[in-house]
């Protein structure tokens, strides 16, 4: 968005709203995937990014807080777009857990600045334990539900021996979280082949049968 961009941009015709929200999200996205820092953004950084007045994100974001929460929110849709795209490719119940698992990564790997922003933002610090939410509440409830699914259809098929599915999938997020962030962080360890060390971390923690 050039600098003169904001002066040059007409008006959004009546019952353009929703799309100028979208324009709003898509440019703070935007500003995370370039800045090594998005502590930096700010709301003048992104309604110039926009190309509209500060003032016009208010009709649609309280704050700075809201917009990101927004931009969390569409990361999270690419991740379980991604992750969905990799269903229809395996008949196998087995390999299209695998499948899930390799697209997690790639998409860690290849998004590092928007990955990061799902699990590194400050949250309030509450006084005493926080209850916990129900899993269908929560951001990335969608793509933590397909790694669910698909212990599932291991279970079904006979080919898993879980009790626990969803306990299992939670161990297998914290494996792939896990990698993913030791990729960005310590990237010159000698890591396993990454298909060899995910297909290993999904045979043992969804409980797969030989």
């Amino acid at each position: 968005m050039t600098p003169t961009a904001e002066s040059q941009r007409k008006p959004n015709p009546r019952g353009a709203g929703a799309r100028l929200r979208d324009e709003i999200v898509e440019a703070a996205t935007r500003l995370v995937e370039n800045r090594a820092d998005p502590s930096g953004i700010t709301l003048r950084g992104v309604a110039r990014e926009a190309g509209i007045t500060a003032p016009s994100i208010y009709g649609h974001f309280g704050n700075l807080d809201a917009v990101m929460d927004a931009v969390v929110d569409e990361c999270f849709g690419r991740l379980s777009a991604g992750l969905e795209d990799t269903l229809p490719l395996y008949d196998d119940p087995v390999r299209r857990l695998r499948a899930l698992c390799r697209s997690y990564v790639s998409f860690g790997v290849g998004n590092p600045r928007l990955y990061r922003l799902l699990f590194s933002r400050d949250r309030p610090v509450e006084a005493g334990p926080v209850a916990p939410k129900p899993v269908e509440t929560m951001p990335g409830a969608r793509a933590f539900g397909l790694l669910v699914q698909a212990i599932d259809a291991c279970v079904a098929a006979g080919r898993s021996i879980s009790i626990d599915p969803q306990g299992d999938a939670t161990l297998l997020w914290t494996a792939l979280h896990g990698y993913v962030s030791l990729l960005h962080s310590v990237p010159d360890f000698p890591w396993p082949v990454s298909e060899n060390l995910l297909d290993q971390c999904a045979g043992r923690l969804a409980c797969i049968t030989p």
